[in-house]
């Protein structure tokens, strides 16, 4: 099954994709650089920007494609195989110009009206505080972890709203939509893994945001959105939860292939200890072959997420609790799976491999940041799909 999502761009994915793979040996050309920048280069941001794949799951009012999520995590996986921190970067500040998609079209207007290259980071911890006050909030509030923050001039950062009279046991998550005046950036990124996503600390103190500037996640799990009313698409009634979690997953697996992709570079002529070919070495073989299976994997169960979940959309057929909790579930454990088989990767490359500069490490490192992320933790998601699997309603607000 290819349930497809029609572009109104005369772009197709393949060529997006074709895009990606022509950028790769600039990107792994400048990977150290880019590690020792702390940041993308801006020479490559504008690559990115240039290539289109910004725009990929952007609203077509505003010069987007509308694509297939699957076909943007396409584009992620080869770009993060080249570089793992632009492809994060890529994927985490990408998605959001799905998200803006979801909100009043006044806030689109705000971002995208004058220029619809704009790009928004994020953190979506619910730090920030909000205090109702007319027509909005007076918001401040401290995030770590925003990917991308210096190349963009809007944020979108979290917060709790007030309690919705409904269920008001649950708090209610939101983010909040900010212009550049509004916030400033602490450069504290100093990491062992993702150097180079720049993903830096922003700081609010008593911006006013209007009501139509705020994204509330309950929203986003039930597929609503005023944002829908102008974006007809399929691809707007999409579960947030569903396209966001892909966005910190997705990266790994284009890591993952490349820690594979230099794992067979280089032991291609290596010994190992015993004077053995790595090549002929069963322990060798097993490596690379689990690592193989395991990025299959872990991109055939993408691709049949949002195959899955577009067709209920272009159906107009509720979502099932047991599919949204499998699939994210499986985004969840993308890592969990990935970091031990490239992990035995680097084991099998010797002593050497330990040593700086060395690919395989170096990108070992950045799976295990990925882990960190908290979408990325796999044990609420796993209880959640053990309970819906017993016939109890799904407790994830982000599945």
């Amino acid at each position: 099954m290819d349930t497809q999502v029609k572009s109104t761009s005369n772009v197709s994915p393949a060529e997006m994709l074709d895009r990606a793979i022509a950028m790769q040996a600039m990107l792994r050309e400048k990977a150290q650089h880019t590690r020792s920048l702390r940041r993308i280069p801006d020479e490559t941001m504008a690559e990115l920007i240039d290539a289109g794949f910004f725009k990929m799951m952007q609203p077509a009012r505003y010069g987007g494609y509308e694509m297939n999520p699957k076909h943007f995590y396409d584009v992620v996986f080869e770009i993060a195989r080249a570089c793992p921190s632009t492809g994060w970067v890529l994927s985490v500040v990408g998605v959001h110009n799905w998200q803006l998609g979801l909100l009043d079209d006044r806030a689109q207007q705000d971002v995208w009206g004058q220029d619809d290259n704009q790009l928004i980071s994020s953190s979506y911890a619910p730090k920030g505080k909000a205090e109702p006050v007319e027509g909005g909030f007076k918001f401040s509030g401290q995030w770590q972890f925003s990917s991308g923050c210096d190349h963009c001039n809007w944020i979108f950062v979290g917060g709790l709203l007030p309690a919705d009279p409904n269920m008001p046991e649950m708090p209610q998550l939101g983010s909040f939509l900010i212009p550049r005046s509004d916030y400033e950036i602490i450069d504290d990124w100093h990491t062992t893994g993702l150097q180079g996503s720049g993903s830096k600390t922003l700081v609010v103190k008593d911006a006013f945001v209007p009501d139509y500037r705020v994204h509330s996640f309950m929203q986003g799990f039930l597929c609503q959105g005023p944002g829908q009313a102008l974006n007809t698409s399929p691809l707007y009634k999409l579960p947030f939860g569903q396209v966001f979690i892909r966005a910190v997953s997705t990266p790994s697996i284009g890591t993952a292939q490349g820690a594979l992709d230099a794992y067979c570079e280089y032991n291609s002529k290596r010994l190992n200890s015993v004077g053995q070919k790595v090549v002929e070495s069963p322990a060798g073989q097993i490596a690379g072959a689990r690592a193989l299976s395991a990025i299959r994997t872990a991109r055939l169960k993408l691709h049949h997420a949002f195959d899955t979940l577009l067709e209920y959309a272009e159906k107009g057929e509720p979502y099932r609790d047991i599919d949204r909790a499998e699939f994210r579930y499986d985004s969840c454990n993308t890592v969990e799976t990935l970091i031990p088989v490239v992990q035995e990767l680097l084991a099998n490359s010797g002593g050497t491999a330990i040593y700086q500069g060395n690919t395989v490490n170096e990108l070992y490192q950045d799976i295990l940041a990925f882990r960190q992320h908290a979408a990325n933790q796999p044990y609420a998601p796993t209880t959640n799909l053990g309970s819906v699997m017993f016939g109890e309603p799904s407790k994830d607000f982000f599945s």
